[in-house]
C-alpha cells in the first residue's frame, strides 16, 4: 500500500509540474561601476556589452525590476524626440534599456536609461521579447540605492568652504571726511 501511495504521489508531482508555465526568463545584470551588462538566456548562451548609464544628477537607480513595457521604435517625449530604439521599459520614472547611435559607452552619460550599442539592444530586446525578463541593477558607487531611497539631510556633513587664494588688484579707498575728530 505503501509503494502504491509513493507511486502516485510521484505521478502527481510529474502531472503538476509538467503543466504549469515555464518561469524561464533572461536575466540581466548591470553593474554601474563596471559599465556593463551581461545578459543570460534561458538556454544558457551569455553575452557581455559595455553600457552607458546615467551621468552626475542623474544616476541610474539599483535595485530588482521587471519589465513593464517595450516599444522596438520609441522616442523620447522628455528629450527632443531622441531615438530610443529597442527600448525596456523597467521603471515608472520612465527609464529603460535601450540602443543608442551616440559614442561613450563604457561611461555614465545618459539622463538615468541604460544605453546600449544598437545591434546588442535589438538582440536584447529579441531574447526579452521571447523569454521575459528580471533586471538587476548594482554598483554606482554611492549613487542613489533605489528610486525609493534617499539619505536623511542629517547625515550629511556641510563642506568647508575653499579660502580664497587671491586679493582683488584695485581696493576702492574708504571714505574720508574733512570735518577731523571735532565734536558738536
Amino acid at each position: 500500500m505503501a509503494s502504491v501511495l509513493r507511486l502516485f504521489a510521484t505521478l502527481a508531482a510529474v502531472v503538476l509540474l509538467t503543466t504549469l508555465p515555464a518561469t524561464a526568463a533572461v536575466r540581466i545584470r548591470i553593474d554601474l561601476a563596471s559599465q556593463s551588462l551581461e545578459a543570460v538566456t534561458p538556454q544558457g548562451e551569455t553575452v557581455r556589452w559595455k553600457i552607458s548609464s546615467g551621468r552626475r544628477g542623474y544616476e541610474t537607480p539599483t535595485g530588482h525590476y521587471g519589465v513593464m513595457r517595450m516599444e522596438a521604435d520609441h522616442h523620447s517625449d522628455e528629450y527632443d524626440q531622441a531615438p530610443m530604439p529597442y527600448a525596456i521599459f523597467f521603471s515608472p520614472r520612465g527609464l529603460a534599456i535601450h540602443g543608442t547611435y551616440e559614442r561613450g559607452l563604457g561611461r555614465p552619460l545618459s539622463h538615468g536609461c541604460v544605453r546600449l550599442a544598437v545591434p546588442n539592444a535589438r538582440q536584447l530586446f529579441e531574447w526579452v521579447e521571447k523569454n521575459g525578463a528580471t533586471i538587476e541593477i548594482t554598483g554606482g558607487g554611492g549613487a542613489i540605492a533605489s528610486e525609493e531611497v534617499e539619505r536623511p539631510r542629517a547625515s550629511r556633513q556641510p563642506r568647508a568652504q575653499p579660502r580664497q587664494m587671491y586679493r582683488p588688484a584695485y581696493q576702492e579707498p574708504a571714505p574720508q571726511s574733512n570735518m577731523g575728530d571735532f565734536f558738536f
